[in-house]
């Protein structure tokens, strides 16, 4: 490879993430001191490849490798003590994931963010840890907004007896969680909820990408399909959908989920800085 760089055991370490990552469990509805993990089990199992691999993304997201200047196989193999082998390995993992492309004269180098695969687990939650964090969690809730209404509007009128029946249940659960104050049956309840629309929906594309981003917005920390804080209004309004579903008015259906969905977007929308500039 060609071209003079920055020697790679003189860049600083990825370290613990940043403080935004307590913040978007506060912003998505969690606890104000629930923890965020930074590191997924299932990559780090991998051994020295995953470590690098984990290594050099949170480097790339955090700005401390630049797009500037290739990354060299040699100096990332000296900074972090292992073979060529394994830094090649880790590098055609991040050029799976669309973060770096490697060229014949030119060297392997990072690629702007948005060719990056954006909802690959990985990227997703090198991103959460760190200042592009709480843009992330916006641009997931953001999309939610899209495809649940469209969800909603398909399934109305559709559902099986056994799945209109549970829905039902959950929309009573709902309230009477919400009467109660009980916390957890509250947000037990209106994940499977809206999994259950979701699941329901005959679109299968509208379902995968639903999977997607529900996965995307765990690895970033947010609560798995939240609908808002617990509240008597909360509840009523999903006993609405329930109704507007059962009878089959698909418009009424979508409408219902779009009010609930954007109302909890401008609600959270200073924990996710809007409407300011998106960050990358």
């Amino acid at each position: 490879m060609t071209g003079t760089v920055t020697p790679v055991e003189n860049l600083p370490t990825a370290t613990t993430p940043s403080p935004v990552a307590n913040t978007l469990a506060a912003a998505a509805g969690a606890p104000l001191g629930e923890p965020y993990l930074s590191l997924r089990a299932g990559t780090q199992a991998r051994g020295l490849h995953g470590q690098l691999v984990q290594q050099l993304g949170r480097m790339i997201v955090s700005g401390e490798l630049g797009a500037d200047r290739p990354l060299v196989p040699e100096e990332i193999g000296r900074r972090f003590e292992v073979s060529r082998t394994v830094v090649r390995e880790s590098l055609r993992v991040l050029e799976a994931k669309g973060m770096v492309t490697a060229r014949p004269n030119v060297g392997t180098r990072i690629r702007p963010v948005p060719e990056w695969n954006l909802l690959d687990p990985d990227v997703i939650e090198w991103r959460a840890a760190g200042v592009a964090g709480l843009d992330q969690c916006r641009e997931l809730a953001e999309l939610r907004c899209a495809f649940e209404p469209l969800a909603a509007q398909l399934a109305a009128g559709r559902l099986g007896e056994a799945a209109a029946a549970r829905l039902a249940e959950l929309a009573g659960l709902l309230k009477q969680a919400a009467a109660t104050g009980d916390q957890a049956g509250y947000v037990k309840a209106d994940g499977e909820f809206h999994a259950l629309l979701v699941a329901e929906c005959p679109n299968r594309m509208v379902e995968h990408l639903a999977r997607v981003v529900s996965g995307a917005a765990e690895s970033a920390g947010m609560r798995r399909r939240s609908c808002g804080p617990m509240s008597d209004a909360g509840a009523a309004s999903h006993q609405r959908l329930a109704d507007e579903v059962a009878a089959g008015d698909g418009q009424s259906a979508a409408s219902v989920m779009r009010a609930m969905l954007t109302a909890q977007l401008e609600e959270q929308g200073s924990g996710y800085g809007l409407p300011g500039p998106r960050g990358e």
